[in-house]
């Protein structure tokens, strides 16, 4: 997929100039935008929403407000109920945005459905136009690097691998931790620079983390990848973020540029597919639903529409079977 960078910067300088600059009034009403939503909402997702809508208004006469009322709306969902990243290249998928005109606008009609998808679609070919991608919305299969694609037996091998080909010990335990956090907790970006060894429990029952920041929850471990994280606190020691125990800020970068500066040919990790993988263990297992909404960090069901495409048809009797159940209203004494 191609990426979908920032590129306001330039545009604002003028080198970009086939795509015009939004004149000073524009980007006023840009910064003094505020929705009709709670402001701890708003004050989570406002500077993401802004970055964009400065980017798309380079290259669009659609007035500021409604540009923005679409973001907002748009990127609110994203974030709070579909639990996905703040991150363009994810969030702007053209079957993400079908996903939100399908379930998040149930109240609008028609043409105002097709008023937010034409926006939001022509908000995603603007920035990758400003990349020279030339990428439009033709339907595609989902290739193996595609964001929503689970990692296979085999892909998780092969990434076990790139952590352990590192090439100083620091570098393969952070490799190592990441993997654990991503696809044994389902961790965003966000969620694994803000944690510390303080935030984490390993007793009889496991490995337990206490996330912080915007979508702070208690995530349990996946057994077969608590060991990483085990090790990572014995080596660190007290009050230090467990991945890049060196660092000083909370900069969500810090995952994607260890990933881009790796050493190893082949497959890489992507944190947005790690939690699909981790996300799809627990469906297919049986976790209760309302408990792996609670560690994803996820606040309504529709959140896991993305993730049903995925899961095995069951055969006949296992359909009957569950379904049939214990009677609620058995005695049991």
């Amino acid at each position: 997929m191609p990426s979908i960078h920032r590129y306001s910067d330039d545009c604002h300088r003028g080198v970009l100039p086939e795509q015009g600059t939004p004149p000073p009034r524009a980007l006023r009403q840009i910064e003094d935008y505020t929705p009709n939503f709670p402001a701890q909402h708003w004050d989570a997702i406002a500077n993401f929403v802004r970055d964009v809508a400065r980017d798309v208004q380079c290259a669009t006469s659609t007035p500021v407000s409604d540009l923005m009322s679409v973001l907002a709306r748009y990127v609110l969902w994203a974030w709070q109920t579909a639990g996905i990243d703040l991150d363009r290249e994810t969030l702007f998928r053209p079957d993400v945005i079908e996903e939100f005109i399908d379930h998040a606008c149930p109240t609008l009609t028609s043409s105002s459905r097709g008023t937010y998808r034409s926006r939001l679609l022509r908000a995603r070919q603007t920035l990758l136009d400003a990349e020279g991608a030339g990428v439009h919305f033709d339907p595609t299969p989902l290739s193996p690097a595609d964001p929503m694609r689970l990692y296979s037996l085999q892909e998780l091998s092969a990434l076990h691998t790139w952590a352990s080909g590192q090439h100083t010990v620091t570098r393969r335990r952070d490799a190592a931790t990441l993997l654990a956090l991503g696809a044994g907790a389902g961790l965003a970006s966000e969620d694994i620079v803000r944690l510390k060894t303080d935030d984490i429990t390993i007793d009889g029952l496991g490995v337990l983390l206490k996330v912080t920041g915007r979508r702070a929850r208690l995530v349990p471990v996946l057994e077969t990848w608590e060991q990483p994280i085990i090790d990572a606190v014995m080596a660190i020691g007290p009050g230090l973020p467990v991945f890049g125990a060196q660092r000083t800020s909370f900069n969500n970068n810090a995952v994607s540029n260890l990933v881009a500066r790796s050493s190893g040919v082949g497959i890489k990790p992507s944190l947005q597919r790690l939690r699909v993988t981790w996300i799809l263990h627990h469906l297919n297992v049986g976790t209760p639903v309302p408990h792996l909404m609670k560690a994803a960090g996820i606040e309504t069901l529709d959140a896991f529409d993305r993730y049903l495409r995925f899961l095995p048809e069951p055969d006949a009797n296992e359909f009957r079977t569950a379904l049939r159940g214990p009677s609620p209203m058995e005695d049991n004494s």
